[in-house]
């Protein structure tokens, strides 16, 4: 009797033990992870093609798909009962892919190949010129050229600021998914001044306006009277790295300019595309 006395103990433990399991969701983890290795490897995916690949109930890949999707990891195809991998997923494989650019072409090998064309960048706007990659939420100014004038803006480069609140920054942020934006500043926007964008919403509209036109702006946002226009930097695989702005005094900047410098940018930026 004392012997069976003493195994109850264990199995009920063996059992607390798979209890606990089910607690902290290993195995709906697992199955949500089989579910995306799936997704990935197929253009979409019914409800009951998951439920046969996991080997669960319908109604259990269906609540399965339906938790991914209001995260942002699968979405249903429009006007199908199909589903697809997400915007979050797509976008941390957007991100991956830049990190991966750069660290094949590195920080060095950028900064020489763009040297003369922010120098002629510079010589065309007759204005400050710079060279910004983004570095997670923020935008580090990696080189940069004095521009002409007694009054002009100097380059920051090695500062690092809030992405959001240059122009540098937003050109890079606008090629990104929205999703993937949000995702950079989880606790929200801190203004520099009292023009910077204080609100994702209004974030993701500024980057809208950023894509329609082709050009970011930063208009006394993160210092006050200085104003910047920004394009995109691409590799040879279409993948954004940097980006080229031009900074200017308030006196000499302004919404119309943007206009005016959009070819400059655009020419300085293709160029070191065309030389990595």
């Amino acid at each position: 009797m004392s012997n069976l006395h003493r195994d109850a103990p264990r199995h009920k433990t063996a059992s607390a033990a798979a209890s606990a399991d089910d607690v902290y969701g290993a195995s709906s983890v697992a199955n949500a992870l089989r579910a995306l290795a799936y997704l990935g490897s197929r253009d979409t995916v019914r409800v009951t093609d998951v439920s046969d690949q996991l080997g669960v109930a319908r109604s259990t890949a269906h609540r399965l798909l339906h938790t991914l999707r209001l995260h942002g990891f699968v979405e249903q195809v429009p006007g199908g009962r199909q589903y697809r991998l997400g915007p979050v997923l797509l976008a941390l494989a957007q991100g991956r892919a830049a990190v991966e650019s750069r660290s094949r072409i590195g920080v060095a090998q950028l900064v020489r190949v763009a040297r003369p064309h922010l120098k002629r960048l510079r010589d065309e706007a007759a204005e400050t010129s710079n060279l910004v990659q983004l570095d997670g939420p923020d935008a580090l100014f990696l080189d940069g050229v004095d521009g002409p004038h007694p009054l002009r803006v100097a380059p920051r480069t090695g500062d690092r600021v809030p992405a959001y609140a240059t122009a540098g920054g937003k050109a890079q942020l606008a090629q990104l998914p929205k999703e993937a934006v949000r995702l950079l500043y989880p606790a929200g926007l801190d203004p520099l001044t009292s023009c910077t964008v204080t609100g994702l919403d209004e974030l993701d509209e500024d980057l809208a306006r950023t894509r329609e036109c082709g050009c970011a702006l930063n208009i006394d946002e993160s210092v006050m009277d200085v104003h910047a226009f920004g394009v995109p930097v691409h590799d040879g695989h279409g993948v954004c790295i940097a980006a080229v702005t031009v900074s200017a005094p308030s006196t000499r900047g302004g919404r119309a300019r943007a206009a005016e410098l959009l070819p400059l940018l655009h020419r300085a930026a293709r160029g070191i595309t065309g030389q990595l």
